[in-house]
């Protein structure tokens, strides 16, 4: 089934079942920067009561539509149902009183089945996105705390646990690139490489994607904080957030002890 061709039917499916106070498009569908991957995202307006017997409804209609090879319901800020069809179309249908509806904005949804005009009332743009302090202090603090567990997985030899260590300062450098941006919506994670400049792309892409091997490990581990340190600093000073230098400082010589070499030579104090 096309994703199209179920949206098509969603809205007079849903408006016929009298459980619904509103269904939205959202996602990339919702933005009108849907391509041919992507998922249909689906937001509907009811209040807690409903979402049992909504739940028992959309797994039945969908199933009618196309067979389902997937299905779950999560208690995620109301419910969220994620569904995959059989040609491997992913529906996410996400329940929540309409109180919360009022966070999006006109040009993040469309509206399928909207009998109050909900879908007027939003304002037409949200305001762009401002890197958030506390997550940015959170962001730096992490890795620093990461860096700091190396010398134990190197101690015991745990270079397959290194690997997943490394991967998560990657994804802290990328969280801190995407955190600069000013998108209000940023979707979901599928789709890095049309979020980021692509500068920053070619950056990530150039950094060290090793194995379980000890010396490549610690190559790109510093490789890495010779990326995040400069930028998060840069970043902390617009924010206002105190740097910590005790931990970094500190956690910079264990590290060096650990792989017997300078402090300095790791990464730039600025």
């Amino acid at each position: 089934m096309q994703a199209r061709d179920l949206i098509g039917r969603t809205g007079a499916a849903a408006a016929a079942t009298g459980h619904f106070d509103g269904l939205f498009l959202a996602g990339s569908f919702g933005r009108g920067t849907a391509d041919e991957w992507s998922d249909v995202d689906l937001v509907g307006l009811a209040p807690p009561e409903r979402h049992e017997a909504i739940a028992g409804w959309w797994r039945g209609w969908l199933e009618a539509q196309e067979h389902l090879i997937y299905f779950k319901v999560l208690p995620r800020g109301g419910t969220l149902i994620n569904a995959v069809l059989h040609s491997w179309l992913r529906v996410d249908l996400h329940l929540a009183p309409a109180a919360q509806f009022g966070r999006r904005a006109q040009d993040g949804v469309r509206a399928l089945h909207d009998p109050g005009g909900i879908h007027a009332t939003l304002p037409p743009s949200l305001p762009p996105h401002r890197p958030d302090p506390k997550r940015v202090e959170e962001m730096i603090w992490e890795f620093i705390r990461i860096l700091g567990l190396t010398p134990v997985t190197l101690g015991r030899g745990e270079h397959v646990v290194m690997v997943t260590g490394t991967g998560l300062l990657r994804d802290l450098l990328s969280q801190l690139m995407q955190e600069e941006l000013p998108f209000p919506d940023r979707g979901g994670m599928l789709h890095l490489g049309k979020l980021l400049p692509r500068d920053d792309m070619a950056l990530l892409e150039s950094l060290p994607y090793p194995g379980p091997e000890r010396e490549a490990l610690i190559e790109a581990q510093l490789a890495l904080a010779r990326v995040f340190f400069p930028r998060a600093r840069q970043l902390a000073g617009r924010l206002g957030v105190v740097w910590p230098e005790e931990f970094e400082t500190v956690s910079r010589a264990h590290l060096a002890r650990a792989i017997g070499r300078e402090p300095e030579a790791l990464w730039p104090d600025r």
